[in-house]
């Protein structure tokens, strides 16, 4: 909810405060690849059995900002406006699920400068990220008594992943796990228990 990412937010900026070193400050876009697994069911509804659901990685896109307090050892929040996207199948096309998650997600990444080169850097990261999603976001799905609002609004995840600075450009590539499930589903409400995992690229522009 807003009060969480909010309170998410506000520890950030406390945490920066107490980093040691310059600040950068930029902002990046991305894309991603996310792929929304689904728990297996040994149980079947009406004539349907979904003990074999399979879940497809499709593309999605990530705009914000980001800062960085240090060198060396460095701290980096970050907010932006996530967009992703899945799809899963029974493989008979008798049900299936689309889902196109639009967040605000706040990451705090731990990185770690491996090699400092005068032009370039090599450094690599890691840390929680909350997202709140969008009212916008668009679940559907072909069961009878489907309701897309029992999704959560928040969602946790974890990232590590690693980058590289040349000059004012930074590239990073990460992998995000999913901490807490997408949804808390059963076969009469919301269908499926979601679970995110996704890898993203992303270029940014340090302005500071």
């Amino acid at each position: 909810m807003r009060k969480s990412i909010l309170t998410f937010t506000l520890m950030t900026l406390v945490l920066s405060t107490f980093a040691i070193g310059p600040f950068t400050l930029g902002i990046k876009g991305g894309i991603n690849s996310t792929k929304i697994t689904t728990d297996n069911y040994s149980s079947s509804v009406g004539e349907l059995n979904y003990s074999n659901f399979k879940s497809d990685s499709k593309s999605g896109y990530n705009l914000g900002a980001f800062a960085r307090f240090g060198t060396k050892v460095y701290l980096q929040p970050e907010l932006l406006y996530c967009v992703k996207n899945s799809q899963s199948t029974d493989g008979t096309g008798a049900a299936n699920q689309s889902v196109k998650l639009k967040t605000i997600q706040v990451p705090i990444l731990l990185g770690f400068k491996l090699i400092d080169l005068k032009l370039a850097s090599i450094r690599a990261f890691t840390g929680p990220a909350m997202s709140y999603v969008l009212k916008s976001s668009n679940v559907e799905m072909n069961l009878p008594n489907f309701d897309p609002k029992n999704y959560k609004n928040n969602i946790w995840d974890w990232q590590l992943g690693a980058g590289v600075d040349v000059g004012m450009i930074t590239l990073d590539c990460r992998y995000e796990w999913g901490l807490s499930n997408t949804s808390e589903g059963n076969m009469n409400n919301v269908g499926f228990v979601n679970k995110g995992n996704t890898l993203t690229f992303s270029l940014g522009i340090k302005f500071i």
